[in-house]
């Protein structure tokens, strides 16, 4: 249950962080709401699944699923370019995630 929340908390944050591209000051309140409701939730199930998982883990494989979601959406959604390095530096961090997954006890 602590990964599945985990996940979702990452899922969140994706959503949060694409929803600040679309602020534009105050005028817009839709991308406000949805960045603020997504980060509420996005840290509550982070603080539930840290409950059971290392703290350290738990964060690093919610940042690293921000990192990459954010860097896909990025990529398909607004068509931004990426060099090499850093795709091969966003699969540096995928490996991480997946091995802290791996060898992770909870």
């Amino acid at each position: 249950m602590a990964w599945f929340l985990l996940v979702i908390a990452g899922i969140e944050e994706i959503i949060a962080a694409v929803a600040m591209k679309y602020i534009d000051g105050t005028r817009k309140k839709w991308p406000i709401i949805v960045m603020t409701i997504g980060f509420g939730l996005s840290f509550y199930c982070l603080s539930q699944a840290m409950l059971i998982l290392p703290a350290g883990v738990a964060y690093a494989v919610w940042t690293g699923i921000g990192s990459i979601g954010v860097s896909a959406v990025g990529f398909i959604w607004f068509k931004e370019r990426f060099q090499l390095p850093q795709v091969i530096s966003l699969f540096l961090i995928l490996a991480g995630v997946i091995g802290l997954r791996l060898t992770s006890s909870s």
